[in-house]
């Protein structure tokens, strides 16, 4: 058999974090959502698999909040610093806030309305203008309006 790179503690940890990511899915509907197989999942948050291949990582990656390599880096046991993320666009981070609870990425709306709100930004143009919720989960009325808002600053660049 040959030797394979990825640690025990490494592949513990792979399933540690497609256990938190999966949340409150099935496994099955997890499998479905990243596209593989059940039994490829269950295996792998058992501890079976004890080199993932590359096209299960790459499926895996966007899912979980990481890329393919940081996969391999955990899978590996590998400590060496990684270089610092930048997130420039929501599509970087949308994956992200969606491995959250409801209560986390309410935090994370919140955190976005607050920093809507101070006066640097202006949704409408008006100097100083700008939304506030003062951190108050919103009601169904009050995201519509902030939606619209943010659709009509969105059209305007």
């Amino acid at each position: 058999m040959a030797k394979t790179v990825y640690t025990y503690e490494g592949i513990e940890k792979l399933a540690e974090i497609i256990e938190k990511a999966r949340g409150h899915l099935s496994k099955r509907a997890f499998a479905k959502k990243v596209g593989l197989s059940p039994p490829a999942i269950e295996r792998i948050l058992k501890g079976e698999v004890k080199e993932p291949e590359l096209k299960t990582l790459e499926k895996l990656a966007p899912h979980l909040g990481y890329t393919r390599d940081e996969l391999i880096a955990i899978c590996a046991s590998e400590n060496a610093p990684q270089p610092v993320r930048e997130y420039k666009f929501a599509e970087d981070v949308i994956p992200v806030v969606d491995q959250l609870p409801d209560r986390e990425a309410a935090r994370v709306a919140q955190h976005i309305i607050a920093r809507l709100s101070q006066p640097k930004v202006s949704l409408n143009g008006v100097k100083g203008e700008g939304v506030s919720f003062h951190l108050e989960l919103m009601s169904q009325v009050d995201l519509a309006d902030l939606l619209r808002a943010i659709a009509t600053r969105v059209e305007k660049e």
